[in-house]
C-alpha cells in the first residue's frame, strides 16, 4: 500500500481543521479550515529525486523527415513529372506533355510515395516538374491560339 505524501489535509478528527500528514503519520500540528466553497486540494509536498522514468521503447531514434522506417523508396510520380516536363520543353506541339507533367507533378506533391529522405527530394521534384509544365503549358498555348 502507498501512503500519501506529506501535506496538509482534512483532519480526520475535527472536520473543521487541517491537519499534518508526514507521509507516514499524522502531526501534531493543526489550521484552520479555509471558508471556501471549493473542495479542499490537499497542498502536497514534492518528493525529493526525480519524478519520471524513461522507457527506451517509447524513444524515437529516426529523424522527423525520414518516416521513420529503414526501407526507402522513390516515387514514380516524382519521376514520372520530371521525364514529363522535360519532355514538355524539348517536344510539346499541342500541350500534351505539359499537361501529363502537371498531372504527374500535383500528385507527386500531395503523395509522393517516397519514404525515408526521398521523400522531401521527390516533393521538391515534384513542385520543380509542376512549374516547369505550367510554364511550357503557356508557351504552347501561345503559340497555338495566338494568345500572347
Amino acid at each position: 500500500m502507498t501512503l500519501p505524501a506529506a501535506g496538509w489535509f482534512p483532519d480526520p478528527q475535527d472536520a473543521s481543521r487541517l491537519r499534518w500528514w508526514d507521509g507516514r503519520a499524522w502531526g501534531v500540528a493543526t489550521r484552520v479550515l479555509p471558508s471556501r466553497t471549493e473542495p479542499i486540494v490537499p497542498v502536497v509536498v514534492a518528493p525529493v529525486g526525480p519524478s519520471f522514468s524513461v522507457h527506451t521503447a517509447s524513444v524515437r531514434t529516426s529523424a522527423w523527415a525520414s518516416g521513420g522506417s529503414g526501407v526507402h523508396r522513390f516515387s514514380a510520380f516524382s519521376t514520372l513529372a520530371v521525364l514529363l516536363a522535360v519532355a514538355s520543353v524539348l517536344l510539346n506541339p499541342w500541350g500534351v506533355c505539359s499537361a501529363a507533367a502537371m498531372v504527374s507533378g500535383l500528385l507527386g506533391v500531395v503523395r509522393p510515395g517516397a519514404t525515408g529522405g526521398w521523400r522531401v527530394l521527390a516533393r521538391s521534384a515534384s513542385a520543380s516538374a509542376l512549374v516547369l509544365a505550367v510554364a511550357t503549358a503557356a508557351v504552347a498555348a501561345s503559340a497555338q491560339f495566338h494568345v500572347f
